[in-house]
């Protein structure tokens, strides 16, 4: 009967790891991952300090991550279903990625190249004829 019981405890402990390991360990019904990369699209160099938001339709679900010094982000718990994933920092371009949809217990993988804002400069004023200035009150 001892013996019975170790083959069948050691049988579900292979079946366990044969499951973890075929899913990446994650176990079916978990939530849903997504992470990636950001880089610049010029430089092709990481940017840190991202905000990454993921929200559903509803806005009921909202996880926010900012990227590290390599670029690299993950949102983790997310719920099954369609979500709209925002990319924010100051001096780039937003970008909004709509309809991301993501099932129960998977893992996507998500790279994006941010490009800079475009700045105006504003040209110097040119007078057509030069201005009088006040020096030590003398005109």
């Amino acid at each position: 009967m001892r013996i019975l019981r170790n083959l069948v405890f050691l049988t579900t402990g292979m079946i366990c790891s044969q499951l973890a390991f075929a899913t990446g360990g994650r176990l079916p019904g978990e939530d849903a991952v997504i992470h990636g990369y950001i880089v610049d699209a010029v430089t092709k160099k990481p940017v840190s300090g991202v905000m990454v938001t993921a929200s559903n339709n509803k806005r009921t679900v909202e996880k926010e991550v900012a990227t590290n010094a390599s670029g690299y982000f993950k949102l983790d718990e997310l719920p099954a279903g369609g979500l709209e994933i925002r990319f924010d920092k100051k001096g780039y371009k937003r970008i909004k990625k709509e309809q991301v949809i993501v099932s129960e217990g998977s893992i996507q993988r998500l790279n994006v190249d941010l490009y800079l804002e475009k700045v105006a400069i504003e040209s110097p004023v040119v007078f057509e004829y030069p201005a009088l200035r006040l020096i030590d009150g003398i005109l």
